[in-house]
């Protein structure tokens, strides 16, 4: 058996049964622990969470430094200031207050935040160094943005910064001293610095736990199909884009039933835009849903369809696909790595009418073609366990470990 590696895991966002990041933390440092001996560094408010998710955790365990600020940033924090200013200042810290243990580790590898603009501060350290999965190079469609309203030109100034981040002495600083760059999705990767372009890799920063096919639901000729959209109500996510292609496909196929999942600030304005499209009496809105919930929804439909115009992968569609779901995305992001052609049937974005109108006429043709959605879904289940599952990443991850090591 291979010799188990000492691993320095600085995982800002690590905390079970929360979903996004803080999950994805915890995922990789529950697995790697597996495989490596596993310290991770995380925030102080995240020990009660873990302790408890610890407690019924089988088989060899993480080890945690827990790690914050003073109580003097922690209040300005709470009053306002950006996450990026309190994150930026929290690597620089942890980095100090660990420096003294580093002799005790064979690999720094900075996890969360997985921002590629604040990639750590883990330089000169004296040992190697993986980054990532880096995500964040992505940037929303243009055309799209017709219904940002006030959040444009937030949108815009987050755009500008992603294009100059290749002039950030911070970042830059990291992937010079960094052994591995592992990128999330290819837009990303492409914005890595072309000095620094022979250390990246490809890898999603998300996995999923091995699944088993579920259920299929049975029809009859006349049953409805049913879509399921899964978000948060906000502009990056798509809804009123969902709502346009279900009302295309709406005209063509009134069996068509439409479910959408989640809440925020824009539901007032997307359950108006669906009433203006005459769609309002095939829509069901559910509110905001737990994770359990969403697992409990996904297998009751026929198709997901995900809209997300700016996302570095996409946890919901992984959920969607686990659960043997055929699938209608956009290409482009991370739905563009996770996603195939034999798994969805995938729009390349354009304008804002003719992206509406592909997805509309994707599903169309899922919704009159059972044997079609029954293939694609077979396939979405066959690539998350294949490439997906979180065991399967945790020894690619070894893989790498062991590359730098040797």
């Amino acid at each position: 058996m291979a010799k188990r590696l000492r691993i320095l895991l600085s995982a800002y966002a690590c905390e079970p049964g929360r979903g996004s990041e803080p999950e994805v933390g915890w995922q990789w440092a529950t697995h790697l622990a597996q495989w490596h001996e596993v310290t991770v560094l995380t925030r102080a408010n995240n020990q009660g969470p873990i302790e408890r998710g610890m407690a019924t955790l089988p088989g060899p365990q993480p080890q945690f430094i827990y790690f914050d600020l003073s109580p003097g940033w922690q209040a300005w924090k709470k009053r306002g200031l950006p996450v990026a200013l309190y994150y930026f200042q929290w690597q620089r810290a942890a980095a100090r207050h660990v420096a003294g243990r580093l002799k005790d580790f064979d690999l720094i590898h900075h996890l969360t935040f997985n921002s590629f603009r604040q990639p750590g501060h883990w330089r000169a350290c004296g040992r190697p160094i993986v980054l990532g999965p880096l995500g964040g190079g992505q940037i929303c469609p243009w055309r799209l943005m017709g219904d940002f309203g006030r959040a444009m030109p937030g949108e815009f100034l987050r755009s500008t910064t992603v294009k100059l981040n290749a002039l950030n002495p911070f970042a830059r600083a990291s992937f010079r001293d960094a052994a591995v760059i592992l990128c999330a999705n290819q837009d990303t990767a492409n914005r890595v610095p072309e000095a620094f372009q022979s250390k990246v890799q490809m890898m999603l920063e998300t996995g999923m736990p091995p699944a088993a096919p579920s259920a299929t639901t049975q029809h009859k000729a006349d049953d409805p199909v049913r879509v399921i959209w899964v978000s948060r109500l906000v502009p990056i996510k798509g809804a009123p884009l969902a709502l346009r292609a279900f009302a295309h496909a709406h005209r063509q196929k009134p069996n068509l039933r439409l479910t959408m999942v989640g809440d925020g600030p824009d539901t007032t304005k997307a359950r108006a835009l669906a009433k203006s499209l005459g769609i309002h009496e095939a829509v069901e809105w559910t509110g905001k849903v737990s994770l359990d919930g969403v697992k409990a929804l996904l297998p009751k439909h026929d198709i997901f369809m995900f809209t997300s115009l700016r996302d570095t992968s996409g946890n919901v569609l992984l959920e969607a696909m686990a659960f043997g779901l055929p699938a209608v995305t956009l290409r482009h992001h991370g739905a563009e790595q996770i996603a195939t052609d034999e798994t969805a049937l995938r729009v390349v974005p354009c304008t804002a009418r003719d992206t509406a109108a592909g997805m509309g006429e994707a599903l169309v043709k899922l919704a009159g073609d059972a044997a079609l959605r029954t293939r694609l879904g077979e396939a979405a289940l066959k690539r998350i366990n294949s490439v997906y599952a979180w065991p399967n990443k945790a020894a690619q991850m070894d893989a790498i470990y062991r590359s730098l090591i040797n």
